[in-house]
């Protein structure tokens, strides 16, 4: 988020679907990833600038004062990589996180698509069209 003309306006979005592994990773985890990627894939925006990162898991605001035996290895390095950024990490109730809830990919099982297409249909409807039908005997090219 940007602040312009007195109002927090965002500059971009990332949103990304998990793969199964990490589906099955803590919420702790997720999110701590979560905050990974987004430096990472915003890191050209990011890099000379004072940011903040607000989260819903409370948990994070923690993360850079505890324990390194309490991180697995991925979390040390998804840390590591944060900290060369920063260590600001606020925490936002979740029911204002309004934005990321709306950024929650859908499953892609939820959109339903046609099975295959029906080429005979397609070509008995392109016999029937009258305006191809007039754009083809227009002799234009």
């Amino acid at each position: 988020m940007q602040l312009c003309d007195d109002k927090w306006k965002p500059i971009a979005f990332l949103s990304m679907k998990l793969n199964k592994s990490q589906r099955n990773w803590s919420t702790y985890a997720r999110e701590l990833y979560a905050i990974y990627a987004s430096i990472k894939k915003f890191r050209h925006m990011l890099e000379g600038r004072n940011f903040s990162t607000y989260t819903d898991q409370k948990l994070l605001i923690f993360a850079f004062k505890q324990k390194p035996e309490k991180c697995s290895p991925r979390q040390l390095n998804n840390l590591d990589y944060i900290t060369q950024f920063s260590t600001d990490i606020g925490h936002v109730n979740g029911k204002d996180n309004i934005i990321a809830d709306a950024l929650s990919p859908i499953e892609i099982d939820a959109i339903t698509t046609p099975s295959k297409l029906d080429y005979k249909r397609i070509a008995q409807e392109q016999v029937n069209d009258p305006e191809l039908e007039q754009l083809l005997k227009s002799n234009t090219s």
